[in-house]
């Protein structure tokens, strides 16, 4: 019976004393000895903006205290002057620690106790900014050097030298951090180190191999580190960083490519809800914005794949109308879909249709003649529709509005009698819907099929394909 008493007592103490291995409140003790009598505040990263999560009254010798009865959300937070001047600092799973400094050197002035993890994070970036330094002093030497000179040379291999330096660095801080917040935040940044190839003898264009070796690895391990399912890199100052470079700077900037790698990150993502929701938002925000031809052909993939599937369940039923409206705008005007055929009437009250026109590339140009982007564009198109045959170029020229004077009249005085000119008075065809006209001009340039091959483009944009498809 005193044995059992005894091994309850144990059993009890043990899971006491693991239950306060860290506490579930948190209390970050702050002094900038510099200033008195002023609000300071702590602040968190969430993907590419900051929020404040709390304010504490530093008293006259500078000191103050962030306290809760909660835990803080794990991430990379920041302590805001009112000067606006910050500094980073972790909150891991330990959350009771000490930091001081000074306003003037927030850095180099910082001294921390009670957290190791913040100690390293202190170290690494100071470590960071003197390497800075180091490579922006060197790369200033190497302008205006021959590039055969012996001077670059051994610039360059300071460069290199002092780029293993780094990487042993980091290497170093991830092992000491292995299991901690600092340690998976290190090695999540690291960008892929991409291996040499042997390229053999008699391949041409040994440059293009290269390149294309490159980018084939880059894009398939760049996100290799990032661990989805832990919703702690969202509050980070780099999550969004290198979730919004993968997207429009390492991978080409095709709408097929960027759905394939939506689709694969996607999946990653649906580990963690909160990572999934965030990276959902992103991306349909991103490519709807886009001011890329094509893209949203993305915008489009994000919002039938996620959203209107209902996987995307935190949108209301009213932002799931808009967004459906949106999409239904975008749908039959994509990038490679067959243009909607429009039958329209024509100046000498016949009709024309779109699909009818037997030419290698059709125009259909959307305008009103007294705007005053078309008053510029409009010659401009005339010109290259001047320049080519019309078995290679043809113009389907839309009146947007219903005044049938006026448009005689424009076209009569500017003498554009001799390209297709249509109208559609009463709009039964449907053409802004389909075309998605909310602006003039706007220009979808077509194939001998009628399929879209560009879309919402400049004159200028349109010679040069013309240019280069008519080998002109």
């Amino acid at each position: 019976m005193k044995i059992t008493k005894l091994l309850l007592i144990l059993l009890l103490t043990s899971l006491y004393s693991c239950s306060n291995i860290y506490s579930q409140s948190y209390k970050i003790d702050v002094k900038i000895s510099d200033l008195e009598n002023t609000d300071i505040f702590l602040g968190y990263y969430f993907g590419d903006k900051t929020y404040v999560s709390d304010t504490v009254k530093l008293d006259s010798n500078g000191k103050g205290t962030f306290s809760g009865d909660s835990l803080l959300e794990q991430g990379v937070y920041i302590v805001i002057l009112p000067s606006k001047k910050y500094f980073d600092i972790i909150i891991g799973e330990d959350q009771e620690f000490y930091v001081e400094t000074t306003s003037d050197d927030l850095i180099n002035s910082l001294k921390v106790k009670g957290s190791e993890e913040n100690e390293s994070f202190k170290s690494f970036r100071k470590f960071m900014m003197s390497s800075n330094i180091k490579s922006a002093e060197i790369r200033k030497k190497m302008q205006g050097l021959d590039k055969n000179s012996d001077s670059l040379q051994i610039l360059n291999d300071q460069i290199e030298a002092l780029s293993n330096e780094v990487k042993t660095f980091w290497d170093k801080t991830i092992q000491e951090n292995e299991g901690k917040l600092l340690g998976i935040i290190v090695n999540a940044m690291k960008n892929p180190e991409i291996p040499e190839i042997e390229i053999p003898e008699g391949i041409e264009n040994k440059d293009s191999v290269r390149w294309f070796h490159s980018y084939n690895y880059n894009k398939n391990h760049y996100l290799d580190n990032i661990d989805f399912s832990d919703q702690r890199f969202l509050r980070t100052p780099f999550f969004h960083k290198k979730l919004e470079t993968f997207f429009t700077k390492v991978l080409i900037q095709n709408p097929d490519t960027i759905n394939k790698y939506i689709d694969i990150v996607a999946l990653e993502a649906e580990k963690s809800d909160a990572v999934f929701q965030y990276v959902i938002q992103y991306l349909i925000t991103t490519f709807q914005k886009s001011t890329i031809m094509g893209m949203d052909n993305v915008f489009v993939h994000i919002a039938e794949e996620y959203y209107i599937t209902g996987k995307a369940d935190w949108i209301s039923d009213e932002t799931m109308k808009k967004l459906k409206e949106e999409v239904a705008k975008h749908r039959f005007n994509m990038l490679g879909n067959i243009a909607q055929d429009l039958k329209m009437e024509t100046i000498n009250e016949e009709y024309e249709r779109l699909h009818e026109i037997k030419s290698k590339f059709t125009l259909v140009y959307f305008f009103e003649p007294h705007c005053g982007h078309c008053k510029k564009v409009t010659p401009q198109v005339y010109k290259l529709y001047q320049d080519y045959d019309r078995e290679d170029f043809e113009v389907f020229a839309v009146y947007t509005q219903g005044d049938k004077k006026e448009w005689l009249e424009y076209i009569n005085e500017k003498g554009y009698e001799d390209w297709i000119n249509v109208w559609d008075a009463y709009n039964l065809t449907n053409f802004r819907f389909f075309y998605n006209i909310y602006s003039t001009p706007t220009l979808y340039l077509l194939d001998k099929d009628k399929k879209i091959i560009a879309k919402r483009i400049t004159a200028e944009t349109l010679k040069s394909i013309l240019e280069i498809k008519l080998k002109k």
